[in-house]
């Protein structure tokens, strides 16, 4: 496996650890310089770093092993990708073979380019079926086992015939931390009464509703009844002041079951007929993976730390 001295956790930047022959290929490997940031925030940085990788004539190699992250257990550091619990890699290039290249370059920490803190992927088709392409091309591809057990789950929530509003919303650190430029998400009531005009206007009779937030959950079941479903998943005791990440539900294999419910709850969203939705990295994901809606509102209340727009 990786070398240590391939690993560099201290330089951020763009940047060759190994460079020989010009005529062999060029490995990319895409890391994440934040730990705790949630499944579709990697989702969508890695989409930015692998358009850019081939972009370059440069071959993108997902690396959550040896970088540690809110889904790999700390003693499997530097063991198992994380990445690969649920994703195959972008062109089915192990770990073992890029750091074994001939030429290697380590990726920035962060983005290269994403159009996340705006309105743009929700509004310009142009721009978003770009972006769409490296889900069709294959680039983003869920674990085939993984995928089969997600749809057995929408064959189960979602009856034949009926047409389904999807739902997405963000409370806990979102509210409660109010990350500098990240979207501003609506506020609980304001949400139902858009839904609820919604429903009626689009004509639809059933709600999936997706958000990491049990105190949403219930206030929505309460207002909506058996129009509102969710899938059956844990939720964490959230506590003000963290990262939702960085709590834990008491079971075997939890950081891996957290992201397989988040994940489980994107792709049935991008498999409903419409699209309400807070404004995350979890909804661009949806976005992305989704074929076509009939309707996508997107909550646009500026971001935090920066004016709402006029």
């Amino acid at each position: 496996m990786a070398k240590e001295k391939l690993i560099d956790r201290e330089d951020w930047t763009e940047h060759y650890v190994r460079k020989g022959n010009p005529k062999k290929p060029t490995y990319y490997i895409i890391r994440r310089k934040l730990d705790w940031v949630g499944l579709f925030s990697n989702y969508i940085v890695f989409a930015s770093h692998i358009r850019h990788a081939l972009s370059k004539g440069w071959l993108p190699v997902i690396d959550m092993q040896n970088y540690p992250n809110a889904y790999l257990e700390p003693e499997k550091l530097g063991k198992e990708n994380a990445w690969e619990y649920f994703f195959e890699q972008p062109l089915r290039i192990g770990l073992e073979e890029a750091y074994n290249g001939e030429n290697i370059i380590l990726a920035n920490g962060d983005a290269v380019w994403f159009p996340w803190q705006d309105m743009t992927i929700y509004e310009n088709k142009t721009v978003l079926t770009e972006w769409r392409m490296l889900v069709k091309w294959g680039l983003l591809r869920i674990k085939p086992q993984l995928m089969e057990s997600i749809l057995a789950v929408k064959d189960e929530l979602f009856p034949k015939n009926r047409r389904v509003l999807g739902v997405f919303l963000r409370g806990t650190d979102y509210v409660a931390n109010r990350p500098y430029g990240h979207p501003i998400p609506p506020p609980i009531e304001y949400a139902m009464g858009v839904v609820l005009s919604k429903l009626q206007e689009w004509q639809y009779t059933r709600i999936f509703l997706s958000t990491e937030d049990k105190d949403i959950v219930q206030v929505f079941k309460s207002i909506f009844k058996n129009v509102c479903f969710t899938i059956d998943r844990e939720y964490v005791d959230y506590t003000p002041g963290k990262v939702v990440t960085a709590h834990r539900v008491e079971r075997e294999n939890d950081r891996f079951l957290q992201g397989k419910e988040y994940l489980t709850e994107m792709v049935l969203l991008s498999q409903c007929n419409s699209f309400i939705t807070a404004r995350s990295s979890g909804s661009l994901g949806v976005m992305m993976m989704a074929n076509d809606f009939e309707h996508v509102l997107a909550f646009n209340l500026g971001n935090y730390g920066k004016l709402a727009p006029i």
